[in-house]
């Protein structure tokens, strides 16, 4: 599960599910953009902000490359991970009840309608 899921679109959440998901290694400005599916320009809109909050750091250049890691040490990001995993458990507990019962949330089934 990821954050974009529900803060749809967000390419802050893309970025920070990205950065979670490699959280252990460093990776380039492309492969954040890449492995999130957002477009480059809009990467060095959202970032800034990640960074200017402390949650995304800049860890080396190499050339001209710079990397990037989730910064897992600042309270924000830990709080985020806390929610992300209730999140989560919340999510795998509505899928299950749908597969139970076949029914979305609200408990009607979505029917096609051919006009």
């Amino acid at each position: 599960m990821s954050l974009e899921k529900l803060f749809t679109g967000s390419a802050a959440a893309k970025i920070l599910d990205v950065l979670w998901e490699y959280q252990d290694i460093d990776i380039t400005i492309t492969d954040i953009a890449d492995e999130a599916g957002i477009h480059y320009t809009t990467l060095m809109k959202a970032l800034p902000l990640l960074e200017e909050l402390g949650m995304v750091t800049m860890t080396r250049q190499v050339g001209n490359a710079k990397l990037y890691q989730i910064n897992s040490d600042d309270e924000m990001v830990k709080k985020l991970v806390k929610f992300q995993n209730a999140l989560n458990i919340r999510l795998a507990e509505i899928e299950v009840a749908r597969q139970e019962t076949g029914h979305l949330l609200t408990g009607h089934k979505k029917e096609m309608v051919i006009a």
